[in-house]
């Protein structure tokens, strides 16, 4: 939780003298950088433990109003799962697509948050990255499953922007709900991007 805690404030501290960008209907925008992410579970004494990894994440985003926008994102992650039973623990790695869909709701011009239904795919088989479990006496984890569930919480800030780019940070949380008992496959992480705008319904007027 604490871990969790420092990439909210690092995030706060990147965004703080950020310019600003102006939300407004019809806007779209795609941003797209790394993602630096762990699995949420301490490490223990056999010698499991959660390190960080990097991905990379993609996010369209279609502006409703000056304070909401439509999200749709995409991360290629390669992810673990903990489970424990009994005395013996397990981890397991997987490679996936996480898709997000959901609202972005904007604080103020370079300040939003959002929360979105998250379905995520294997792309490969799962491996056996930790045990303390007898050859073939393993118990399986979610990385065995073919699609997952729940739902991802983003805090958003603009680093620097101009009329059609900004750099952002983005600290983001993802709660599984289809996990298995005892198992820990929550995620989270941070994101620097590049947003580009990419299509404005009303265009800047002409100077006089």
């Amino acid at each position: 939780m604490l871990s969790i805690l420092k990439l909210f404030l690092l995030n706060s501290l990147l965004i703080s003298s950020a310019l600003a960008y102006t939300p407004q209907e019809g806007n779209v925008t795609a941003t797209l950088g790394p993602f630096l992410y762990k699995t949420n579970f301490e490490s223990t004494d056999t010698g499991a433990n959660s390190p960080n990894l990097g991905g990379v994440g993609l996010i369209a985003l279609g502006d409703l109003n000056a304070t909401g926008s439509l999200e749709i994102a995409m991360f290629k992650l390669h992810k673990l799962y903990f489970r424990e039973q009994a005395s013996n623990s397990i981890v397991e790695e997987k490679e996936i697509i996480h898709i997000t869909m959901g609202y972005r709701y904007w604080i103020n011009p370079y300040f939003s948050t959002s929360l979105s239904f998250y379905s995520s795919y294997s792309m490969g088989d799962p491996k056996i990255i930790h045990s303390t479990f007898a050859a073939g006496a393993e118990i399986d984890t979610s990385a065995r499953d073919t699609t997952e569930y729940g739902f991802d919480w983003a805090v958003q800030g603009d680093i620097w922007s101009n009329d059609k780019m900004a750099v952002i940070a983005e600290t983001r949380y993802s709660l599984s709900v289809t996990s298995k008992e005892k198992e820990k496959s929550d995620h989270y992480g941070l994101m620097l991007g590049i947003r580009y705008l990419i299509q404005e319904k009303f265009g800047k007027l002409p100077k006089k």
